[in-house]
């Protein structure tokens, strides 16, 4: 019996062994545990569900634990959604299974192709705050492929050395501002709170982007985030660059422009997705863009500019870090479209302040800056460099230097604040004009004052610009607030071609940008002098006083009077307020052309004076002009001038450049001496007894715009009271 007992153990044994060795090495194919499996899964979440095939039973001796694994099982999410399986495997311990307890220990997860917003959802079961629901949003369309690697405890929590792996493919993600994420793909690891992809492709704005990887780690409260973004060479759009430069971009053509950009970047992005820490290193290759910049003063500069410079080659490198910009360049740059120059240039900008530093290359431009009747030819070597910085008030140039051969000019420490100059501490001026004239002069701040010094200046063009001006040619508006002295001392000055002033010297006081006292001496020779003085009186009205022993150099200023010869000039007015009552007087000069005039000769019949005014000239002893302006009128309360063929008294207005209205008398001279000769005894006594014919003259109007004048004459037979006492007073004089 015993022999049977230990024959039948030794064979129930030895099936045992053969049964526990083929489980474990072979296993067994089954569905009765799929209610086992189901019902875990449902212990874990009662809202997900497992529709599963045959399973396949492998027994762990080891881990005393079954392996189960399963072909194309599908998970169902909530009754209304479902993830396809490649495959389910996992570990049931077999104590815990008899002791009630969570069975599955592991489990090995490989998804077919399946829509992201199905995986959101299923995560969603155990994870189900804002940022899913937001994600949810987010994601428009995608699919997925996923290997899961879970580990559970004894309550059936999953334990956080999981491990997912797998490939986005075609998402499209909708972005702020409805902006759209398009073709995304890329392949992703995930262990707890380390995320990694790498291989992204993608497409926005109809430009295909790609990144070599995107790390983000969790730590704490936040995310920190490591990426690269690159793109091959693609056209710039107008959605790109609306996204860039919002409505300031109709400015710039991007017709014609491909770039390529290199970029990394780091940021920490806090749970309410806010990014804190930004850092972006970037490298940005464009070819070719326009700038349409529309610009009076740049046309004054820059011949032949038309509005547009074209940009190409650009080299660009950008960086972002603790909120401060750091952007470094260089490119083509061509006004005239045939010519290319190089532009440099750095900028560094934080909150409130933006450096900057340029360098230009101006070999193949033809400058010319008319108030200093400078000139640069084309092909001639030339270089701006020019550095500062602005903020919310302000720009300040630390340096402005252009040199060109032998030419310089330099400024240094100009500060310009609402457009006006705040403050500046250096100019240098050395260089060649257009009329080979030398320029060397300087400006230099001490304290709040300042020194106007040199050796040579040429003032011709800029006498010219003050002189065509309508306003009051007051040049200190270009100042913020100036209160300064300054101290004049100039070897030479050239007012034209002709005349030099030798030693201008003397002192300049201004407040609130106007000039308060002024008094400055030079000469011409010897004997000839020029001295100007302007006196603010107690009472803030202003008397100035101008004496230049040559008139001409002032006089030519003015277009309408060609051949203008000798004279001296005297010059004095009184300023009450905004009113100035002004007189002018020039004696002993000649003037070969004055249009106007010859038209009212030549309409009065004096032909033969007509035809002197335009050949050798006319010449006068004496000219007064008395007059008042306020803003842009000119009341003429009397002009007079005589001379030994001629004399003229008028009266009138000048409305800036819109209207002239004058009217006068014009009487030969033979007529005056008629006229003062049929006096009693002043007559005899002035010009001697003569017998005349009577009094003749003309009287004439003038009226119009300065470029349409209309005149019109009237012969006269008898002089007005006034003009014979203003004759008189003149001959006397004489």
């Amino acid at each position: 019996m015993i022999k049977i007992f230990s024959k039948i153990l030794i064979f129930v044994l030895a099936f045992f062994l053969v049964f526990i060795g083929y489980f474990s090495y072979f296993g067994f194919t089954t569905t009765k545990f799929n209610t086992v499996i189901k019902n875990q899964v449902k212990k874990q979440n009662n809202e997900l569900d497992i529709n599963l095939k045959k399973v396949k039973l492998h027994l762990d001796l080891k881990n005393f634990s079954i392996r189960i694994k399963t072909s194309n099982p599908q998970i169902i999410i909530n009754n209304s959604d479902s993830i396809d399986l490649v495959e389910i495997s996992s570990s049931i311990a077999i104590s815990s299974y008899f002791q009630n307890k969570f069975a599955l220990k592991n489990l090995l997860i490989k998804t077919n192709e399946n829509k992201i917003s199905s995986y959101i959802n299923f995560y969603r079961l155990s994870n189900n705050t804002l940022k899913y629901i937001l994600l949810n949003q987010l994601v428009k369309r995608g699919t997925a492929k996923i290997n899961i690697d879970l580990n559970f405890d004894d309550l059936g929590q999953i334990k956080n050395n999981y491990n997912l792996k797998g490939k986005i493919i075609n998402a499209e993600l909708q972005i702020p501002d409805n902006d759209i994420i398009k073709a995304l793909n890329f392949n992703f690891s995930i262990k707890e709170n380390d995320y990694k992809l790498d291989k992204i492709l993608f497409k926005f704005k109809k430009i295909n982007f790609n990144s070599e990887f995107l790390n983000i780690k969790q730590e704490d409260n936040k995310f920190s985030v490591k990426g690269k973004l690159s793109n091959k060479k693609n056209k710039i759009n107008n959605d790109l660059i609306l996204l860039i430069f919002k409505n300031n971009f109709q400015n710039i053509d991007f017709t014609n422009s491909n770039f390529i950009t290199n970029s990394e970047f780091t940021f920490d992005l806090s749970k309410k997705f806010k990014i804190k820490n930004l850092k972006i290193s970037s490298k940005l290759n464009l070819d070719d863009l326009i700038l349409k910049y529309e610009s009076y003063k740049i046309k004054d500069f820059i011949k032949n500019y038309n509005n547009l410079i074209n940009f190409k080659k650009s080299e660009i490198n950008f960086k972002y870090a603790d909120e401060k910009f750091f952007i470094d360049g260089s490119s083509e740059y061509y006004i005239d479209k045939n010519f290319k120059d190089l532009i440099q240039f750095k900028i560094e900008k934080s909150k409130n302040k933006t450096k900057f530093e340029t360098f230009l290359n101006l070999k193949n431009l033809e400058l010319i800056v008319s108030d200093i009747a400078y000139k640069k030819i084309k092909n001639d070597e030339a270089t701006l460099q020019i550095n500062g910085f602005k903020n919310n008030k302000k720009i300040f140039f630390n340096q402005i230097n252009y040199q060109e051969s032998d030419n310089k000019i330099e400024l240094n420490d100009l500060e310009i604040n609402n457009n006006k100059i705040s403050n500046i501490d250096k100019i240098n001026l050395d260089f060649l004009n257009i009329y080979n004239f030398k320029n060397q002069i300087g400006l230099i701040k001490n304290n709040n004052n300042y020194s106007l010094y040199g050796k040579s200046f040429d003032s011709t063009h800029l006498i010219n610009n003050i002189s065509n001006s309508e306003s009051d040619n007051n040049f200190f508006e270009i100042f913020e607030n100036l209160n300064s002295t300054i101290k004049v001392n100039i070897d030479e000055v050239k007012l034209d071609q002709n005349n030099i002033v030798n030693n201008l010297n003397g002192i300049l006081e201004v407040r609130n940008n106007k000039i308060f006292d002024l008094n400055l001496n030079s000469n011409f020779s010897s004997k000839e002098k020029l001295f100007i003085s302007i006196i603010t009186q107690k009472d803030n009205s202003v008397v100035t006083t101008f004496h230049s022993d040559r008139a001409s150099p002032f006089v030519k200023k003015y277009k309408f009077i060609k051949g203008f010869e000798e004279g001296n000039l005297d010059f004095s007015s009184l300023k009450i307020n905004n009113v100035t009552k002004s007189k002018l007087i020039i004696d002993n000069f000649k003037i070969q052309e004055v249009p106007v005039l010859a038209k009212i000769l030549t309409l009065a019949s004096l032909q033969g004076i007509a035809d002197l005014l335009t050949g050798e000239g006319v010449r006068f002893t004496d000219f007064e002009m008395v007059y008042s302006k306020k803003g842009s009128l000119i009341t003429i309360d009397e002009i007079y001038a005589i001379g030994p063929a001629i004399s003229i008294m008028m009266e009138g207005y000048v409305e800036g450049k819109k209207l002239i209205s004058l009217r006068g008398t014009l009487v030969p001279a033979s007529t005056i001496n008629r006229t003062i000769s049929s006096l009693p005894l002043i007559g005899d006594i002035l010009i001697g007894k003569k017998v005349g014919e009577g009094v003749f003259g003309v009287s004439f109007k003038i009226k119009g715009p300065p470029k349409d004048l209309k005149t019109t004459v009237n012969p006269i037979k008898t002089l007005t009271p006034r003009f014979i006492t203003r004759t008189l007073e003149k001959i006397k004089k004489n």
